[in-house]
């Protein structure tokens, strides 16, 4: 199948993904259908009937708590996330003996609400307590990663005797990828992936898989990453992050936006959360739909406005900002906010980038030179980079830079990829 973008480009491409592929798994009503989500509430049912019976049951709170849990990565409601810490502090309290579980859990509620540096300091008193400190070093490994300090995790990790079992391999892969070595990086998750395929595990092995597609589309290795996909939704039809992986590789790199819209709009039906709404306001972006990307821009910004989701969106809010107009100064505070939270070189960029919109170039070139450059390989901070630079009057840097990232033309997406064309043509490329 060819498929010809909306420019009308004479240009064409051949398309990887293909509805008839992928048609069968998308046959669900509701969230309430999916196979996953009627499995954790029919637990939650069981547990709070027993917390009915006896209020003081810390093993039934802690039960709930991880249900709670789950159930917000399933059906995305934030409150859930919520739910779980309460119930997982108010078990703490409960336990006669210490033990670190709980505030394991604790940090990774703190992970996924973006709560980094409070997850360090739940997983630092599960170290002091002693136990399953193997656990303790995976997840204290992550949080250092997530707060940008890649020394400290990757010395974290050398705490693990065990190097070539699933827990250090896709971590190893992630710090490999963190420093820009994505083919080595490939190389160890797809080892992972036979780990897991070995120990049977279901979960391990959806993960290492679906983990997998991405990277392959990182490394524009498109069908291998589709395929990826594919396998996961074979084994799980309600895998939702697959569908979703899917959907990107038919916008961005099929230019396809009736397909990707469709997946979209039936993810949506099943867990409403803003994602999918910034991903359709991108498509509607393509395809000069200017209300229905405005709709859809509104309805992201005042879902994410939710105090209850903290810090969670703050990059796409803080992109937001800059792209439409809404506010160069509200991009700066969320910036400096990001930087304070975790120290990240992607937290830099946001900074450096926040500056450069304000007109402070020789500010955004001297963070740039400091925290960005040769530490961020992700298309965006090479594309801010390439014009920082230009604006500096560098512009071999700045071609230099425009080309890495036009590079990862996939992950950009067909909009940025084609504002760097222009500038690229622009600068004498």
């Amino acid at each position: 199948m060819l498929v010809i973008g909306h420019s009308g480009c004479k240009n064409s491409i051949d398309a990887i993904t293909n509805a008839s592929d992928y048609d069968k798994y998308m046959h669900l009503d509701s969230a309430d259908s999916m196979p996953s989500l009627k499995n954790i509430n029919a637990d939650i049912s069981f547990w709070s009937k027993r917390l009915v019976n006896n209020p003081e049951d810390a093993v039934a709170k802690v039960s709930l708590a991880g249900l709670y849990s789950a159930r917000f990565k399933t059906a995305g409601n934030i409150n859930d996330i919520h739910t779980s810490d309460s119930l997982y502090l108010v078990a703490n309290s409960l336990y006669k003996t210490s033990t670190s579980s709980v505030y394991r859990s604790l940090a990774a509620n703190c992970i996924t609400r973006h709560k980094f540096q409070q997850a360090k300091l739940y997983l630092d008193t599960a170290l002091a307590l002693g136990d399953d400190k193997y656990i303790t070093y995976l997840m204290r490994c992550d949080v250092f990663m997530e707060l940008g300090d890649l020394d400290l995790a990757h010395q974290t990790l050398r705490h693990i005797s065990r190097k070539n079992n699933f827990d250090y391999l896709i971590r190893e892969a992630k710090l490999l990828d963190e420093k820009g070595d994505l083919d080595n990086a490939i190389k160890r998750m797809e080892l992972a992936k036979e780990i897991a395929v070995e120990s049977k595990k279901d979960a391990l092995i959806l993960w290492a898989i679906s983990n997998l597609g991405d990277m392959y589309g990182h490394a524009n290795r498109f069908k291998e990453s589709y395929q990826c996909y594919l396998d996961v939704l074979e084994k799980r039809p309600d895998y939702l992050y697959a569908l979703k992986g899917i959907a990107w590789l038919a916008f961005s790199h099929d230019k396809n936006t009736t397909g990707a819209k469709r997946i979209l709009n039936y993810l949506s039906k099943l867990q409403p959360v803003p994602d999918y709404d910034l991903m359709l306001a991108e498509i509607a972006s393509y395809e000069n739909d200017t209300t229905t990307k405005q709709e859809l821009l509104n309805r992201f910004i005042s879902v994410v406005s939710n105090q209850r989701y903290g810090d969670m969106y703050n990059k796409y809010f803080f992109n937001l900002m800059i792209d439409e107009n809404k506010g160069v100064d509200k991009a700066l505070e969320i910036a400096e906010r990001e930087v304070n939270n975790r120290p990240t070189t992607q937290s830099y960029d946001l900074l450096a980038w926040a500056y450069y919109n304000l007109g402070k170039k020789e500010e955004a070139l001297k963070i740039a030179r400091a925290f960005v450059e040769n530490r961020n390989y992700e298309p965006d901070a090479l594309y801010h980079l390439g014009l920082i630079y230009a604006s500096s009057g560098n512009i071999k840097k700045a071609k230099l830079f425009l080309n890495e990232a036009i590079a990862s033309a996939f992950e950009l997406g067909p909009d940025l990829t084609t504002k760097i064309e222009q500038y690229l043509k622009a600068i004498g490329d």
